[in-house]
């Protein structure tokens, strides 16, 4: 299993939600990562594809890497912006109901800001601020 990762978060209500006691890589992403690795898997950063290629049954063969590269196996996980998956999709894949869903999302920039202080404040204070482009 190959884990192509772009790892993008997002919450709407940021400043409620609970935080990691560390670092998303450390703590979260890094649990992911061990635990597809104990099962055999390898996970790929900064591996860019070029192309979905499919078998004559239209699953997966492989991805096609901008380096050149190869990359099979029996599961595949590919993270990565709505944008770059729509340009991506594989033409046959693109009639099929579930993938032709993806037409009506639409990626937006986002700016994450996160304020962390050096002591517990006693009054709930927001410390988390998204914004979103104005288009």
């Amino acid at each position: 299993m190959y884990l192509i990762c772009y790892l993008q978060l997002q919450e709407k209500h940021g400043s409620k939600m609970a935080f990691l006691d560390g670092s998303p890589p450390e703590r979260l992403c890094m649990l992911i990562v061990n635990h597809i690795q104990s099962l055999g898997g390898e996970v790929r950063l900064s591996s860019w594809i070029q192309k979905i290629e499919l078998d004559s049954n239209g699953t997966v063969k492989n991805f096609l890497l901008t380096s050149g590269e190869i990359i099979e196996g029996d599961v595949y996980v590919y993270a990565t912006l709505v944008n770059i998956l729509k340009l991506l999709l594989p033409e046959n894949w693109k009639e099929m109901l579930y993938f032709k869903r993806l037409e009506k999302l639409v990626g937006v920039p986002v700016i994450n800001v996160h304020i962390w202080f050096e002591r517990k404040l006693k009054n709930t204070y927001d410390h988390l601020l998204f914004s979103r482009s104005c288009s």
